[in-house]
């Protein structure tokens, strides 16, 4: 889990992430909102239009002794959604 020194370093850090991933490139925030490039993209688009509906992805991040778990888009994590991936741990190839 990685620890953050506030919400915003830690929404960004987890979008970020996600972008690369993905592929996504030159992530900003527009009215709180978190959009990027797809992969030979020349348009950006939202990443919470970007995320598969189906994909469960989220990811555990620590603010001071507080711990959350936020989704690529920025938002937090639904109580419905069962998957948290352990930051610590390297993703499947």
């Amino acid at each position: 889990m990685i620890n953050y020194p506030d919400l915003a370093s830690a929404i960004r850090g987890v979008c970020e992430q996600w972008c690369q991933q993905n592929g996504y490139t030159d992530l900003f925030c527009r009215n709180g909102e978190w959009w990027a490039f797809p992969p030979n993209g020349v348009m950006p688009v939202p990443l919470k239009n970007a995320i598969a509906p189906e994909a469960k992805y989220s990811q555990e991040v620590k603010i001071g002794r507080v711990s959350i778990a936020l989704m690529p888009d920025g938002s937090l994590l639904a109580n419905n959604n069962p998957i948290v991936i352990n930051s610590q741990k390297s993703p499947a190839s």
